[in-house]
């Protein structure tokens, strides 16, 4: 493995001045960019602008915008590609595919909405003797969105979620995290150019208390969508209950893979170095530690070492580059700090240069410690021979299980490992860290509130109408039947 010698120690994220930020890169401590930021009166204006009676937008309005959207994406791409390196220290190739990824997003939307099923449901009051009341099973939009999103995923769910609720029939108000302003700046500019639906859609650059003290006092916001660290995960879920607000969390995961002698070991290697420093290891599903059949340990532990030994560390623009620098030099230290706190032992990496986190590889590890239960934001992976009567103990064991994986060939062994797992995702011999914009996103046990759903129905209040539906509306007669309220 190579460090550069070269780079600039990362300064904070982002400095104050007054009305404005200055956006900080990861890659060399030095301002990229200085964006104004809304206050709380200029965002209790905008939510205001929102209210009130407009005219209906429909679905096929919304597509001809995204189509209008995703042609000024494609016109504007490598700005936003590089822009989002310089934000997030992301490799070139991976700030690429963020960008691509919108774009293709939006081009198949409209086909990815008429592909889902409809889930419209018709109940009896009773199964067993003559009644004339049914229940029927409905949807309605919610009347405006507000949503965080991630440092690490900030154009994409910008995207998705703008799509999404936009197709819900909502209102969506949208807050990019504070190192993401330029690019946050870019959308919205892109936005407007794209000719949006009057009163739809609104795109605010401003400190997250601000965001959130207007929305929750906001008549207006119905729905506030948290995407983000688990640290702020519990504050946002007590504010929104408090003011009446619906609210999705979804924070960051802590992924588990387990590996038998039936997958072949090269491939698994390669996999999990992908899985564990991809986006320099900053993404939701990233493989945080290894569970390896014992068998197969000595060969795996000794590949994987070789395998982060040989990832190119340095400038995210070179081509050669495979792990560029953390969000911060505060986030690369606090990792670094995560593995000195561990039980295991560090037998790769672990090398601090700024921002810059050499990929570590720990051995040893004991069920129950923090690295373990919780993981680490950043390209680290642990790794413990486990044989398979206790891997139940170590999947259940984990606080933040969004995505676990299994490599092996065998049926039943997948079966046994999908039935005990309790993540919202389980993928099986793939890399985990390739995620679809269309995926069905879903929260891990302790948020409650986002179960796995489709992204186009996130939005959508369920609702049930009971009565007398036969007298009003013959078409909901027969349960099953399948048709519009």
């Amino acid at each position: 493995m190579r460090m550069e010698s070269t780079l600039k120690r990362s300064g904070a994220a982002v400095k104050k001045t007054g009305t404005t930020y200055d956006v900080v890169s990861p890659i060399t401590g030095r301002p990229v960019d200085r964006v104004v930021l809304a206050g709380r009166q200029e965002i209790d204006r905008i939510l205001r602008g929102l209210s009130g009676p407009r005219e209906p937008v429909t679905r096929r309005d919304v597509f001809a915008f995204l189509e209008r959207l995703k042609d000024q994406l494609a016109l504007h791409r490598d700005s936003l590609v590089e822009k989002t390196m310089l934000e997030t220290g992301f490799i070139i190739g991976d700030s690429a595919e963020i960008v691509d990824a919108a774009i293709e997003f939006l081009e198949d939307f409209e086909t990815y909405t008429e592909t889902q099923l409809d889930r419209n449901q018709v109940m009896r009051h009773s199964y067993s003797s003559e009644c004339r009341r049914h229940m029927r099973i409905a949807t309605r939009p919610y009347r405006c969105v507000a949503a965080v999103v991630p440092q690490n995923a900030s154009l994409t769910l910008s995207i998705v979620i703008i799509a999404s609720a936009l197709h819900a029939g909502s209102q969506v108000v949208l807050r990019p995290p504070l190192q993401c302003t330029p690019t946050g700046d870019i959308l919205a500019d892109l936005v407007r150019r794209s000719d949006p639906p009057e009163r739809c859609l609104e795109i605010i650059n401003c400190v997250a208390g601000d965001f959130m003290d207007a929305c929750c006092a906001s008549d207006h916001v119905d729905l506030v969508h948290y995407i983000g660290s688990n640290a702020y995960a519990m504050r946002v879920l007590q504010q929104t209950f408090a003011a009446g607000k619906v609210c999705l969390l979804d924070g960051q995961g802590n992924g588990m893979l387990y590996v038998d002698g039936t997958f072949p070991l090269e491939d698994a290697i390669s996999l999990i170095t992908s899985g564990a420093t991809r986006y320099n290891g900053e993404t939701c599903t990233s493989v945080n530690g290894v569970l390896a059949h014992p068998d197969i340990y000595d060969d795996l532990l000794e590949g994987l070492v070789e395998s982060f030994a040989a990832l190119t560390i340095g400038d995210p623009a070179d081509q050669e580059t495979k792990i560029g620098p953390l969000f911060s030099e505060k986030q690369a230290l606090a990792v670094q700090a995560s593995l000195k706190n561990s039980a295991g032992s560090i037998v790769s990496g672990n090398a601090v240069r700024g921002a810059y986190f050499e990929p570590a590889v720990v051995k040893g590890v004991e069920p129950g410690e923090t690295l373990v239960c919780e993981g680490v934001f950043g390209p680290v992976l642990w790794i413990r021979p486990v044989s398979e009567q206790d891997i139940p103990e170590w999947l259940t064991g984990n606080r933040f299980p969004l995505s676990d994986t299994v490599l092996t060939e065998r049926r039943d062994l997948i079966r046994t490992f999908a039935r005990n797992s309790p993540a919202a995702r389980i993928c099986v011999n793939a890399d985990p860290s390739v995620e679809s914009m269309f995926e069905p996103w879903g929260g891990y046990p302790p948020s409650g509130l986002n179960p796995v759903s489709v992204w186009i129905e996130k939005y959508r209040q369920v609702f049930q109408l009971d009565g007398r539906l036969r007298d009003i509306l013959p078409a909901t007669s027969e349960p099953g039947s399948g048709a519009a309220v």
